[in-house]
């Protein structure tokens, strides 16, 4: 298999599904906001069960589709940056394997591996024979012949061995130079097109939830009893429970520096 139809093939997929995402964007005129939604996601999570918490039925059938559609999208992103995070293991394990030269000198590699450990052997075990047996003897001749053919066979099948080598770690060395900058040139192109798809969903639930937020009767009594200051969005959100987080506990200093940070790249 040739390099371009090796990547032509891995990258199909996500391909396909960023395709049909961003036509329906375009499509539809959806914004693509500046700021990082996909950094924000944790805490839009974490507002949108409080919220639900507070009312069960707050997305509606529109919220939850997206919601739903989100997830889905997010699970195959995570999925595929876990599946190309080593690039080498790609390489080694999938592409190479798929060369055929490569597959049969490898395959001509490992038979000489164990021939060369089985001659090893018998070089080995006649030597300790010949040292038991009389050399006057035909026995002794010949486990003799059998030992100087051994060592024969076992030096030109290393010589054989080396040469294999040599060719199998050529044909890595060069396909190892048209590989890697192909495959992270696309990977990076696609996951950065996934990402700018998932910024715009995120953004339009984000003010779909809050919207929503604002004409929940139990949200909007929660705000008036906790006296949350400010409109029903995600910032006030980060605002609010910065103020009430407790900061003697521990395990709540990371999602602190967390709120923190996204409180400084929210719209």
């Amino acid at each position: 298999m040739e390099l371009d139809s090796f990547l032509e093939d891995y990258f199909k997929l996500i391909k396909k599904v960023n395709e049909f995402h961003f036509q329906y964007l375009i499509q539809n005129k959806f914004k693509f906001p500046k700021t990082n939604y996909l950094e924000l996601k944790n805490f839009i999570d974490t507002a949108k069960n409080f919220l639900l918490d507070l009312d069960e039925h707050l997305l509606g059938n529109l919220g939850e589709k997206l919601n739903q559609d989100i997830e889905s999208l997010y699970s195959f992103y995570k999925n595929f940056k876990n599946k190309t995070k080593y690039v080498e293991v790609i390489f080694y394990q999938e592409y190479l394997e798929k060369l055929e030269r490569y597959k049969s000198l490898k395959e001509e590699y490992e038979k000489l591996q164990k021939s060369i450990e089985e001659y090893n052997n018998n070089i080995i075990s006649n030597e300790e024979k010949l040292k038991t047996i009389p050399q006057d003897t035909p026995l002794y001749k010949k486990i003799k012949k059998s030992y100087v053919d051994s060592i024969y066979e076992y030096s030109k099948q290393k010589d054989k061995f080396y040469e294999l080598k040599k060719e199998i770690e050529s044909i890595e060395k060069t396909e190892e130079l048209r590989f890697f900058p192909k495959f992270n040139k696309l990977k990076k192109h696609h996951l950065l097109k996934l990402e700018k798809i998932l910024n715009s969903k995120l953004y339009y639930f984000d003010k779909l939830l809050w919207y929503q937020a604002s004409h929940s009767k139990n949200v909007i009594d929660f705000f008036k009893k906790a006296n949350i200051q400010g409109d029903f969005s995600t910032k006030t959100f980060i605002n609010y429970q910065l103020k009430n987080i407790d900061i003697s506990k521990s395990h709540n200093s990371e999602w602190i520096m967390y709120l923190k940070k996204i409180s400084k790249v929210i719209e």
